[in-house]
């Protein structure tokens, strides 16, 4: 596989020997690479591919861990039988999942803030956020499509049903009466109880908030 391309500058030379450098962003190089169809479906496979050629669809591209969204620009192909056929392709990036644009860039910042501000929330208590943190961690997390948005937002739906069952049960805790007594000593680690189901539940409540928001924002990536 060929592939690379340059990030677009656009210089101005000043008097006095000052520049000014306005960066435009990457600019990727066309993906280009060869190979043989062979077997008794090459010339099914052949057709195909030219079909890419022809319809000017954007298509997905992979191989190993690399990812583009591409129009096929040529494709020539060496025909010698119908089960052995070596070709060339070349490909124009339409869009790669490395490069986010301002609206993506801002969502992470979004995502990182408030995911920040929901790990602070639980701070102290046993509600653990790591999934959806793992999940949040991958580059494609943001990526319409990919597995790793999958994984974000199941990771998401998990820690909120996970929250709220903390939620519900800090409710039905607070709700219990607090038994009445002379003597004191009985009242204090009822009082003691209701205090830690309070600040419990205010936390799950807290978490919840900014949890569904990064949901929210990771289902909005598919707009």
């Amino acid at each position: 596989m060929r592939f690379g391309g340059r990030y677009r500058l656009a210089v101005h030379n000043l008097a006095g020997g000052r520049r000014v450098v306005q960066r435009l962003g990457p600019d990727d190089g066309e993906v280009a690479f060869q190979g043989t169809f062979s077997g008794p479906g090459a010339e099914a496979r052949v057709r195909a591919v030219d079909n890419l050629r022809l319809s000017g669809d954007v298509v997905w591209l992979t191989w190993e861990s690399f990812r583009r969204q591409v129009i096929v620009k040529s494709f020539v192909a060496d025909y010698h039988s119908p089960w052995w056929v070596p070709y060339k392709i070349s490909c124009v990036v339409f869009h790669q999942t490395g490069t986010m644009n301002s609206h993506s860039s801002t969502t992470s910042a979004l995502i990182s803030a408030d995911l920040g501000n929901a790990l602070s929330a639980v701070t102290g208590t046993a509600i653990s956020l790591t999934p959806v943190q793992t999940a949040l961690a991958s580059a494609n997390a943001l990526t319409v499509g990919t597995s790793s948005q999958v994984q974000a937002v199941n990771a998401v739906a998990d820690t909120l049903a996970s929250i709220n069952e903390q939620i519900a049960l800090q409710t039905t805790l607070l709700a219990t009466p607090i038994p009445t007594s002379s003597n004191p000593s009985g009242i204090i680690p009822a009082l003691a109880d209701a205090l830690s189901s309070a600040g419990l539940l205010a936390a799950a409540v807290n978490a919840a908030s900014y949890i569904g928001r990064i949901g929210t924002q990771i289902n909005g990536s598919n707009s």
